[in-house]
């Protein structure tokens, strides 16, 4: 539950996957790349591409090949959660991130942002009993009753957002897919 990136500057109606590329193509934003065999779980709005994770759309294939792609489905939605319940926790601990601050420079409101990340990171690196984090372990382990995505994976590919790159992970997450429905039957 920590904050590995922050992107500030951009108005809140922008989309995120328009900020990720934006990021992604910019050679001087210092974005760190997932270590090999590792991904960014990002949800269904982003496009499944090296490096970043997305779910399934749709329901089409064999009775074995939906069967594969909801129970990734599932699993990648636990992890997402993990995801909404870190920024869950920053906005009970920093009220100020909940509404406008209109009442503020743009450069105020970029470095607000960036304190409160920050200041969570620290919390959750330094206080091992933080409250907020406690309640929200035990709120997660009351509803996480399922298995987690296995950690190995292939080695990690260099972002290759060409048809053919994308192609390849989405047959990788296909894989990865029907290696947890294996591994369950």
């Amino acid at each position: 539950m920590r904050f590995t990136y922050v992107r500030v500057g951009w108005e809140g109606s922008a989309h995120d996957s328009r900020i990720l590329k934006d990021v992604l193509l910019d050679p001087n934003c210092a974005f760190p790349w997932p270590p090999e065999g590792k991904y960014y779980a990002v949800d269904a709005a982003y496009t499944n591409m090296p490096g970043f994770m997305a779910p399934f759309r749709g329901a089409r294939g064999t009775q074995q090949e939906r069967a594969a792609r909801t129970l990734f489905n599932r699993r990648h939605a636990s992890l997402r959660n993990i995801i909404e319940r870190t920024f869950g926790v920053l906005k009970k601990r920093f009220p100020i991130l909940k509404g406008p601050m209109q009442n503020y420079l743009m450069a105020t409101q970029n470095n607000i942002v960036l304190a409160c990340c920050a200041l969570h990171n620290f919390m959750r690196d330094n206080v091992p009993n933080d409250a907020y984090f406690v309640e929200e372990e035990n709120i997660a382990a009351q509803a996480d009753n399922i298995n987690h995505v296995v950690d190995q994976m292939a080695g990690a590919e260099p972002l290759d957002m060409s048809p053919q790159g994308i192609a390849g992970w989405n047959e990788f997450r296909s894989g990865l897919a029907n290696s947890m429905y294996y591994h369950q039957h």
